[in-house]
């Protein structure tokens, strides 16, 4: 089972994904054009320990308690970056529209986030939370956050509502029943791959959704989108046409 993010792009491109030296984030090559290679990022749940993390401060806006935060950049590929946050309990207002649009995992933690009318969204771990471009509202971190967070960089604002909502899918719509039936694979290669998928939000140029997949093989050729997922459950290659070279994927 993965959780994931599709934004669109060419994989022909796409330029060398970036990723901090102080973290064991490993890229593998996964391009047949040799000028451009497309990178397969991939981060261990050990890159997400709070430890490896840079210390940004006390919230200077902070009307609630004592918040202060932690982050790290796991990868950046274009106008796509991914990264890990903690934070300590407390509360902020965010009036400022945002920018991009964000989409998180929560490890750990609960919290509320507030539109401008007043609606609140409260979350916690397992939940998946989208930030839309433009949107603004509060913070509250009820108990100390880790997520794993991916913020997409696009020029429009799609949403038509006042005030653009907060959307949050909880952990237990993930459940099999919800899950859309897509039939067994056609370009399989190896078994009889099953897949399943929920969409949870597509709005522009962003898409978000959970996906399963039974065992098997099948190939990809020069997706049309760039891609990024956390792993829930099961164990999975992903291995790259141009070398063979391959990255075992586990849960986290």
């Amino acid at each position: 089972i993965s959780f994931s993010y599709c934004f669109p792009g060419s994989t022909a491109e796409v330029p060398a994904a970036k990723t901090p030296t102080t973290t064991s984030t490993s890229v593998v090559n996964g391009s047949d054009d040799k000028k451009n290679p497309v990178k397969l990022v991939h981060a261990s749940r050990a890159d997400f320990d709070v430890s490896k993390m840079t210390a940004k401060g006390p919230r200077a806006n902070a009307d609630v308690g004592q918040p202060h935060d932690k982050t790290l950049r796991l990868g950046q590929d274009g106008s796509i970056r991914a990264g890990t946050w903690w934070c300590a309990a407390g509360g902020w207002p965010a009036l400022e529209p945002r920018a991009t649009t964000e989409i998180f995992y929560v490890l750990k933690g609960q919290g509320c986030l507030t539109d401008l009318d007043g609606m609140r969204h409260y979350f916690g771990p397992g939940d998946v939370v989208i930030l839309p471009k433009g949107w603004s509202g509060r913070w509250d971190v009820l108990e100390d956050i880790h997520n794993v967070w991916f913020v997409h960089e696009h020029p429009n604002i799609e949403h038509e509502s006042r005030p653009i909502r907060v959307e949050i899918a909880n952990y237990n719509t993930f459940a099999p029943q919800y899950m859309e039936k897509l039939g067994v694979r056609k370009d399989a290669i190896h078994g009889s791959p099953s897949a399943t998928c929920r969409t949870l939000y597509e709005v522009g140029p962003t898409e978000v959704g959970v996906w399963t997949c039974t065992t098997g093989s099948f190939p990809v050729n020069n997706r049309p989108t760039t891609e990024c997922l956390h792993v829930l459950e099961g164990v999975f290659f992903l291995t790259n046409g141009s070398d063979g070279t391959a990255r075992r994927c586990v849960p986290g």
